[in-house]
């Protein structure tokens, strides 16, 4: 099914349950960011702070000794698209009906060309508390026509606990379709031998055997790790210049469905490119993989860091971030945003 008929089966639902079609113009992730950050980390460096670390890398020699063939992405929109009214006594509860779309890609390199490496993983339909609904017997009829309803799973009728529900349950929907494609190529023959950039963090995936073939490359970071002495020095690295390694750690969680249990990742920031007069976060990154390559670590931190500055072109300008942004992952969110119905298309599906 596609969007249009998600899009209109979404309308017809809400109208059926006696609710208001009321679409909101922003995204929940775009109104709670914050709901979207890393969990808390611990950090402990493998090499001393001292200084930083200048990699062998040269330009423009160098520029083609990248070793990346695979590049992943994943992308939620999550956005409110009307609400239900329900009577329990003297009380009026607000039930918020979200519409969804999730989908991850991932692009293979050959030669020059990025392309799909198999087919891109897509899902859509709506998050609503069932349990609040009174007329339960429509879901039935819904779901038959097509329309993928997901339990957003009591909240005591709470409006806005249930719009922070709706937000973590996309974002756990999104890291399980991105774990299902990661595990398809981990497990395919043109994988071998091979590494899978992601953009973004790896501390929310689950599945050890993929974290140990991925690299998280994240552009922005929202924690400082270390003292600020010590992370002033990171901010002031010079191109091609690379952080001493360090040792993530995160504490047991048994009550986080999303951050269940201790993760444990290795990273270091890494400058891809500076100029003047620029913000101290310019052209900097901050580099995951999985604990397993510990034994070897200074070998595959200087392999990754080459190849990672070998990706710096061609560049993404003027998209924002451009400084910090892998053209492929680049490429990787320009094909989900033209596969996903943007918001414009989706309040104004809700208002046709």
């Amino acid at each position: 099914m596609g969007s249009n008929h998600s899009l209109s089966k979404a309308k017809e639902f809400i109208s059926a349950q006696g609710g208001q079609i009321a679409p909101l113009g922003i995204s929940e992730e775009e109104l709670n960011p914050q709901e979207q950050e890393d969990s808390s980390l611990k950090a402990y460096p493998l090499e001393s702070m001292d200084s930083t670390y200048r990699v062998n890398f040269t330009f423009p020699e160098d520029s083609l000794c990248s070793e990346f063939a695979f590049f992943e992405d994943g992308k939620q929109r999550t956005i409110q698209i009307g609400f239900i009214p329900i009577e329990y006594g003297n009380n009026q509860v607000l039930i918020p009906v979200h519409y969804f779309v999730i989908s991850a890609v991932i692009l293979q390199r050959e030669g020059h060309e990025l392309k799909l490496w198999k087919q891109a993983q897509i899902r859509e339909g709506v998050f609503v508390e069932k349990s609040l609904i009174p007329n339960q017997a429509i879901f039935e009829e819904f779901i038959k026509a097509g329309l993928d309803i997901v339990d957003i799973h009591g909240q005591g009728g709470d409006y806005y606990a249930l719009r922070k529900k709706t937000l973590q349950e996309a974002k756990k929907m999104r890291l399980q379709l991105e774990t299902d494609l990661i595990a398809d190529w981990r497990l395919s023959k043109e994988s071998e031998h091979s590494f899978l950039v992601v953009d973004g963090t790896l501390m929310n995936f689950r599945n050890e055997k993929n974290v140990e073939r991925c690299i998280g490359v994240s552009k922005s970071f929202g924690n400082r790790y270390f003292s600020v002495s010590d992370h002033n020095r990171v901010l002031r690295m010079k191109e091609f210049e690379r952080s001493w390694t360090f040792r993530f750690h995160t504490p047991d969680d048994e009550n986080d469905s999303l951050n269940l249990g201790k993760r444990e990742r290795l990273s270091w920031y890494l400058r891809l490119r500076d100029r003047q007069n620029t913000d101290p976060e310019f052209g900097l990154i901050r580099v995951e993989i999985g604990l397993k390559h510990l034994d070897d670590l200074p070998e595959k931190v200087e392999k990754i860091s080459r190849s990672l500055l070998s990706e710096r072109l061609p560049i993404s300008y003027p998209i924002p971030r451009w400084d910090k942004h892998l053209y492929p992952i680049f490429k990787c969110e320009s094909y989900l945003s033209s596969v996903m119905p943007s918001i414009n298309t989706i309040t104004a599906a809700m208002k046709g």
